[in-house]
């Protein structure tokens, strides 16, 4: 990446932490560009200079949780099993979604997925996944009768419906505690005896 694109980069990343905070009042849709550029202190210009409409926002979102799962999950997971890091993995997930509040998760359930940027198969974090899945079906510790791609791809579709369902009932649960529950299950079904 060259330093403009490092600037551009850093300059949408700061224009996306502006506008989190005023999801926690109101929903996306809600919001206009204007209130977006008063917000990050930018001209309506200058945010179609970093985004070419305002959905392009929500692409930023996902690269948010994949920062996240960098600095707080990746680093967990090495040196363990495949069904460990799979629970610290969906642990981690969950814990963003969690600390990121009901709005936030509201927007990231609305998100149709279609874009491959948002959907998973270019994004770090599916990637992270996936090779999970490969590794510990290659070792045997991991039911093969998904390809790696396709179980992986089952898995967070799990998890987003646990999310969904959180953000639906309005956090009426604790998502640690269920989600605790639910990883064991999801992992118990997946893993392979010795």
């Amino acid at each position: 990446m060259t330093r403009v694109e490092e600037k551009q980069a850093a300059k949408r990343a700061e224009i996306i932490e502006k506008i989190v905070p005023m999801l926690e009042d109101r929903s996306f849709d809600e919001l206009s560009v204007e209130d977006i550029c008063s917000a990050a202190g930018i001209s309506v210009g200058s945010f179609y200079h970093y985004f070419e409409k305002k959905s392009d926002i929500l692409v930023g979102l996902f690269s948010r949780i994949d920062s996240w799962m960098e600095e707080n999950a990746f680093p967990l997971m090495k040196k363990r099993s495949d069904a460990e890091n799979l629970r610290i993995f969906a642990q981690q997930w969950l814990k963003y979604i969690e600390t990121n509040g009901l709005e936030h998760s509201r927007l990231i359930s609305s998100i149709n997925a279609t874009d491959n940027t948002v959907s998973g198969e270019k994004r770090t974090t599916a990637t992270k996944l996936e090779d999970v899945f490969r590794r510990g079906q290659e070792k045997g510790t991991i039911s093969s009768e998904l390809p790696p791609q396709t179980a992986a791809a089952m898995f967070m579709i799990a998890l987003r419906g646990l999310a969904l369902d959180w953000t639906r009932r309005n956090a009426a649960y604790s998502l640690k505690e269920t989600g605790d529950v639910y990883i064991d299950f999801l992992i118990r079904s997946i893993t392979v005896k010795q």
